[in-house]
């Protein structure tokens, strides 16, 4: 941990960029088996788990890049 950064600051950070990570996994998990559940109902097996695991993943990276926004913003 570098000297000039307190801990509490620290801290926050790691929990910022770790909830980003739990959020991507979510949304993909809750896109994947939204689609599963539906081929399940449907008989169209594997065809909406896949499109629900595609848009899980790109809510995920959605998420990704609003952060890195911010935080971009932040430091301008």
């Amino acid at each position: 941990m570098p000297q000039n950064r307190k801990p509490e600051k620290f801290m926050k950070d790691w929990f910022r960029y770790g909830g980003i990570g739990v959020e991507m996994l979510a949304s993909v998990l809750i896109g994947a088996l939204g689609g599963y559940g539906l081929d399940y109902l449907l008989n169209t097996r594997p065809w909406l788990m896949i499109v629900g695991f595609i848009f899980g993943s790109a809510a995920g990276f959605r998420s990704i890049f609003r952060l890195i926004k911010e935080d971009k913003e932040k430091k301008d």
